[in-house]
């Protein structure tokens, strides 16, 4: 039985957590969700997980520890550097987004405006990573 791929999605945000499950679900995707409220608890999440999340998306501003330190921490692990990890936030500043580039981001997502577009970005990704791209298994 092949297993399903794990998301891990730091999201502090409640109603973005329900939107992003609705979207997922709402396009059939066969996958696990799992949230967390911000980068410490994701931190945490990842220590004690036996499955290694498939893809990681990190909301940018979040309370205690916010993306961009997540995402540092994540790209100089060696046991989780590998895992694709995508910035999702409502700014698209461009030093932002080249700043999570440069530290390594496999994507930098604009949380979209309305739940048709939200539909359409869960779809493009999740086909991307789950069709078209290998992911790592380590």
């Amino acid at each position: 039985m092949k297993k399903l791929p794990l998301i891990l999605i730091a999201e502090d945000d409640e109603d973005d957590q329900m939107l992003m499950k609705s979207a997922f679900k709402d396009n059939k995707i066969d996958c696990r969700l799992e949230f967390v409220p911000d980068g410490e608890k994701l931190m945490e999440y990842l220590e004690a997980c036996e499955t290694t999340p498939s893809l990681i998306l990190l909301d940018l501003n979040m309370p205690k520890v916010d993306g961009k330190a997540v995402l540092k921490i994540i790209k100089s692990t060696e046991i989780y550097r590998h895992i694709p990890t995508m910035i999702i936030s409502t700014s698209s500043a461009a030093a932002e987004v080249k700043n999570v580039y440069d530290l390594g981001a496999a994507a930098y997502l604009v949380k979209p405006a309305s739940y048709d577009d939200l539909l359409k970005l869960v779809n493009h990704l999740t086909s991307f990573y789950f069709d078209a791209a290998t992911l790592s298994e380590a």
